[in-house]
């Protein structure tokens, strides 16, 4: 099987310093930094093309979720003849990839950025997150080859027309998240996948956060960058505070992990922008 050879080749010219370097790269395609990315861009650089980036991220989610459970293809380390490095392992099916998927996500929008303004350098970035992180999910023995090529491909298409349909809506794309929170949570509850459950709480809460915002909060983006800078880490830290705080308050279920990531898309599109617009009034008038 040839999905299995190259694994076991991967695995047998590595070492642990690859490994680690690999892992840290995969990081770049997990949950986490899609929260940072999102709260980046709609923080400080743009809320209309945020909403499109979480938008598509969650439904290319909602599609590789579904197609893991129904392959249920279990990963390459499960078997005995592939050690998982550093003690790493992903919970949940292999076929397909997410982390590819969110890779192919992560380039196309980043080749999107680059032509739209003339960023050259932001290229180079996006051909090495739609290589280097999908080769670490092989290093690291989490996927095989066909994992990352199925889960690339279906994301980088998607991508590519969900993209286009979202430009098409007129100024009113926050009625098509609104309408689909329901769809979402109605697939969580059929799939009961843990991953469903927080990406539904996260696109629940920003779908809520982002027609709010947009509708009677109005926060203006624009600011000087030492007001920037105060946002995102202002933002973060709540954040981290909602995601690791509330761990000691609620069990661990399903339910409640919907709840935290419930409130971090709440915070990230609404209830932070509203303390960014009073908090920082009189230095965002001057600009």
């Amino acid at each position: 099987m040839m999905d299995l050879s190259i694994i076991e080749f991967l695995r047998e010219i590595s070492n642990p310093v690859i490994d680690w370097i690999f892992y840290i790269i995969t990081q770049v395609g997990g949950l986490y930094f899609f929260i940072g990315i999102t709260a980046l861009l709609y923080w400080s650089i743009n809320k209309k093309y945020a909403h499109k980036f979480v938008l598509t991220f969650l439904m290319l989610s909602l599609v590789n979720l579904s197609l893991k459970s129904i392959f249920k293809r279990p990963r390459p380390y499960t078997l005995a003849s592939i050690e998982s490095p550093l003690g790493y392992e992903t919970a949940g099916y292999s076929f397909p990839s997410g982390h590819a998927s969110n890779a192919a996500l992560l380039g196309y929008a980043s080749l999107d950025a680059s032509k739209k303004h003339r960023l050259k350098w932001l290229k180079y970035v996006a051909i090495a997150i739609m290589i280097l992180i999908p080769l670490s999910r092989m290093i690291l023995a989490q996927h095989y080859l066909s994992d990352v090529v199925v889960g690339f491909a279906i994301s980088y298409i998607g991508a590519i027309y969900l993209y286009r349909i979202i430009d098409r809506l007129n100024n009113k794309e926050e009625y098509i998240t609104l309408i689909l929170m329901p769809i979402i949570i109605i697939a969580m509850i059929i799939l009961n996948n843990e991953d469903l459950y927080v990406g539904a709480g996260a696109f629940s809460g920003f779908a809520l956060g982002y027609y709010i915002e947009k509708h009677y909060i109005k926060y203006q983006v624009k600011t000087s960058l030492k007001i920037q800078i105060l946002k995102v880490l202002i933002g973060l830290i709540g954040v981290v505070v909602i995601k690791e705080g509330l761990k000691f308050i609620f069990p661990e279920t399903y339910f409640f992990d919907f709840f935290r990531y419930l409130l971090i898309g709440g915070w990230v599109a609404g209830i932070a922008p509203l303390i960014f617009k009073y908090v920082f009034k009189h230095q965002e008038s001057s600009i």
